[in-house]
């Protein structure tokens, strides 16, 4: 809600306010999600990943940090994501480890 987001921010209760899904145009999320795979190709990266984005006042995004390794924990963003996109923790979970196995013995 204040300061930084670090360690004490990102896992204390009641310490930040994460709108999920963000109240933005759905203008902005589809160029969000445009960007974050054409990240996700040009880091050659596979199966899943979390991209961190600033939008400014006028509009402007930009690609704060690629997460190849999201945090996973009920405090996590990516669970949560999952769960506003009606995908399950146990379902992310599973979905994970088979997209992971198929990428790996492809």
């Amino acid at each position: 809600k204040t300061g930084f987001f670090d360690y004490a921010n990102k896992y204390q209760d009641g310490a930040t306010e994460e709108v999920c899904p963000a109240n933005i145009s759905e203008e902005i999320s589809e160029r969000m999600k445009e960007l974050t795979v054409r990240a996700f190709h040009a880091l050659k990266l596979n199966v899943y990943s979390r991209a961190d984005f600033l939008l400014d006042e006028k509009g402007n995004l930009y690609c704060l940090e690629v997460n190849t390794l999201p945090g996973m924990t009920a405090a996590s963003l990516l669970p949560k994501e999952a769960n506003v996109a009606g995908i399950a923790y146990g379902d992310l979970c599973e979905l994970i480890i088979k997209k992971s196995l198929e990428a790996r013995y492809e």
